[in-house]
């Protein structure tokens, strides 16, 4: 039951801020994504590693400062404006993670591996989820701009992305637990199924029919996926497939640091990664796959 309630409860908050977009949007993710990091950080030192909490931190801010930039009324930043910025400033983040552990007051200043966690700590969950935010911003060209945030087609590609993550991670905990017998990788993931891994896959790839297909006809206005159903499909298989490497992938980070969960914030379900793992590749992808195959814009 505890588990049930801090799943809606957290459900509820993440609905509220996607609803809002803009700011809100950017606010609400990112200051999951801030916890996200410090348990990223707590990992890494649980092995002995010690990368600069102060740069995965403010990079993390900065990756969904720049991200939300366009979503602010009054500034009339485009939307492309963050994706064309973000190699400047993974730039910025990997010049300074190098020289703010040269010069640490410490003896020896750094490690590889110091330096290399401060790097991937940004990249993994700072500037990865924060295409959810540039994906809640996307519009077809030449759209009309809808004040009402509950119709704008960011929220469209927003919601279809999450039903297939969602989907993809209930139906392989079903699907595993009613038909597993192959163990997916017990090296890193003991009770992952290829059965439950496959009907998360299937699933998904429905899910992501009836999101579009709804979307598109009787939900939202100006067709925002362009009524190019073809793609679902293959929407739905791509973003299942990030989703779960996503999850094996921060299994595989939980496994090394010895710890069965990256925190936890949440009872019943663990840390913010744990509950975002999935999102944080299946968001990146969706955001390129919208922007290439149905939008063209990139």
């Amino acid at each position: 039951m505890q588990r049930v309630i801090y799943g809606f409860l957290l459900f509820g908050i993440a609905l509220a801020g996607l609803a809002a977009g803009g700011a809100i949007w950017a606010l609400t993710l990112g200051a999951a994504c801030y916890i996200g990091g410090t348990e990223f950080i707590t990992m890494t030192q649980a092995k002995g590693m010690k990368p600069s909490p102060r740069i995965i931190r403010n990079m993390i801010i900065a990756f969904f400062a720049l991200a939300a930039l366009p979503g602010i009324p009054g500034l009339n930043i485009p939307h492309d404006f963050p994706i064309q910025h973000f190699p400047l400033l993974l730039t910025i983040g990997v010049c300074l993670s190098f020289f703010r552990l040269l010069f640490r007051n410490e003896n020896p200043p750094a490690t590889i591996a110091d330096i290399a966690t401060t790097i991937l700590g940004f990249i993994y969950v700072g500037w990865l989820p924060s295409h959810l935010i540039l994906l809640r911003d996307l519009a077809p060209a030449g759209a009309k701009l809808l004040a009402n945030p509950l119709q704008q087609p960011g929220l469209a590609y927003v919601w279809a992305s999450l039903f297939v993550i969602w989907s993809t991670d209930v139906f392989a905990y079903y699907a595993g637990k009613k038909f597993g017998k192959t163990l997916l990788y017990p090296q890193v993931s003991p009770k992952k199924t290829i059965e439950g891994a496959f009907g998360g896959l299937v699933a998904s790839i429905f899910m992501a029919l009836l999101v579009v297909w709804c979307a598109d006809n009787y939900v939202f206005p100006n067709a925002p996926f362009q009524n190019k159903l073809w793609q679902a499909p293959l929407l739905g298989f791509f973003v299942s497939i990030g989703a779960q490497l996503g999850d094996l992938c921060e299994s595989l980070l939980k496994r090394d640091a010895g710890m069965k969960d990256s925190g936890n914030l949440i009872p019943g379900h663990g840390g913010m990664l744990d509950r975002g793992d999935g999102l944080i590749f299946g968001g990146a992808i969706s955001y390129y796959w919208i922007c290439i195959v149905v939008l063209g814009i990139l």
